[in-house]
């Protein structure tokens, strides 16, 4: 593996450990009792619209023409399918998450139990996404992005 490439895989490590925080955020929010709605519903909303932003990110750096995943495609041809199977996940990803965030932000009363699965659904998504990817990385080049989350 080339210095560049590794100097490239310490800033997925980095992403992929915001991603997780964001993720833990959110679990811990969902967890949160009840009690006062508004405010529940607005610490779960604030933990998605962070899972968001850092999903926009996870794909901006492994999408680009310079990104991960062609850097994976160049290095380990092989491993071609199992990529165009995570990043044609990014899509569903993404509505998941806009799902959720529309959801936290409706108007008037909010379904809760609904909000928790989607929320939750996402949580389980994502982990697997990320999961597969790592596994991806590792056999590309034995490196272990593993980070936090």
């Amino acid at each position: 593996m080339s210095q560049a490439m590794g100097s490239y895989l310490h800033s997925v490590r980095l992403r992929r450990a915001e991603l997780g925080d964001s993720m833990g955020a959110l679990e811990r929010a969902l967890a949160e009792p009840e009690g006062d709605s508004s405010r529940w519903v607005a610490r779960v909303h604030a933990a998605l619209a962070e899972v968001r932003h850092d999903l926009d990110d996870h794909i901006e750096v492994t999408e680009r023409p310079d990104g991960l995943y062609a850097g994976l495609r160049a290095e380990a041809t092989r491993l071609a399918g199992p990529l165009r199977q995570l990043q044609d996940e990014h899509p569903r990803l993404v509505g998941m998450a806009d799902q959720a965030l529309a959801s936290a932000a409706h108007e008037g009363e909010i379904d809760r139990d609904a909000l928790r699965a989607e929320a939750g659904q996402l949580l389980r998504r994502l982990a697997d996404h990320r999961r597969r990817g790592a596994t991806l990385i590792y056999e590309a080049y034995h490196f272990d992005v593993g980070g936090t989350g």
